[in-house]
């Protein structure tokens, strides 16, 4: 009898982690930079919002953008400044009606000037991807003074492990969305070593004018979360239930002799 209540009490515990280990079939938001605030407040860069906006985490909790970790852009290289934002790659929250300032307009914009003069400047940022899956990177990119003109991934774990994420080309006098999908085998693995360091770099300057030349908004870092917390406490309760069982079935053998 007690052997096929913990049997029962197993299958229930079994049937109830169906309902509630996440799906990892959701996209997350884990990552967004918009720009927004001021330059130089509260420990931001002195040219550029360089802060991630955030839910309730970091110094951007005031700008619920929707991205859930806190991080920070470093800039190698380049002439930038803030210039007028982009419509594009907009986060759901960013859009929202209360939100930020790029509801009611373009808001604000890292750009890039005299290109030309100033080559290969680089944006990095770093992540929390533990338990992460089919990652991608996406931003806003307007082209309209013919700056540089490609635009390349490169990012590394904290196992200084490089990997190349790719490169695509960036047409003159354009606006568009640029998406890199992240390799799900390079993050196989990585456990609590899930600290990933992501490296934008813009090539191929053509201009050396004063006019608006390239700009860059709404970087965006989107993942899966794998269950993996909850499988592991799953299978500690398991191993905790087979224990009991063998303790059981020797109880049940002392009692009959």
């Amino acid at each position: 009898m007690k052997l096929r209540s913990l049997f029962l009490a197993v299958a229930g515990a079994l049937i109830l982690t169906g309902f509630i280990v996440p799906r990892a079939n959701a996209d997350t938001l884990f990552v967004y930079f918009n720009f927004e605030d001021p330059p130089g407040t509260g420990g931001r860069d002195a040219l550029v919002d360089n802060f991630a906006d955030a839910i309730s985490v970091g110094p951007d909790t005031g700008n619920t953008g929707g991205g859930t970790q806190a991080s920070t852009l470093t800039f190698v290289g380049g002439l930038r400044s803030t210039d007028t934002g982009l419509l594009l790659n907009r986060s759901t929250s960013a859009r929202a009606p209360t939100n930020d300032l790029d509801t009611a307009s373009p808001g604000s914009a890292l750009t890039y000037n005299h290109a030309s003069l100033n080559p290969s400047p680089s944006i990095s940022f770093t992540a929390d991807t533990n338990f992460l899956t089919n990652l991608s990177l996406s931003m806003a990119i307007d082209n309209a003074g013919n700056g540089y003109n490609t635009v390349s991934l490169t990012y590394t774990n904290n196992l200084v492990t490089n990997f190349n994420g790719g490169s695509q080309t960036i047409p003159n006098s354009t606006v568009n969305i640029y998406t890199f999908l992240l390799a799900p085998a390079n993050f196989t693995g990585l456990g609590t070593t899930g600290t990933t360091t992501f490296t934008l770099t813009f090539s191929g300057g053509q201009s050396n004018g004063n006019n608006r030349q390239f700009v860059i908004d709404n970087i965006q870092l989107y993942g899966v979360p794998e269950p993996a917390t909850v499988v592991g406490g799953l299978l500690g309760a398991l191993g905790l239930c087979w224990h009991q069982r063998r303790r059981l079935v020797r109880s049940v053998r002392l009692r009959r002799t």
